[in-house]
């Protein structure tokens, strides 16, 4: 398997969407590698605001729950 396989698998597998992997994959051909690693920190980041957003939905049913034990 070679390098840019390897790294679109990985994209894919960390929940990356299709159109930052294109990019991604743009930057690697064109052997910029500061932008590429900047692509994908914006894809961390992504992750980041989505796994937030999931806790405070997690917290949410938390307080549903506590309420409807009080009931």
């Amino acid at each position: 398997m070679d390098a840019w396989t390897h790294l679109r698998i990985s994209m894919q597998d960390a929940g990356c969407n299709e159109t930052s992997i294109r990019k991604a994959e743009a930057l690697y051909a064109a052997g910029a590698r500061e932008e590429l690693i900047r692509c994908l920190r914006c894809c961390r980041c992504e992750q980041l605001d989505a796994l937030h957003e999931k806790q405070k939905q997690l917290d949410r049913l938390d307080l549903l729950i506590r309420k409807a034990q009080n009931l």
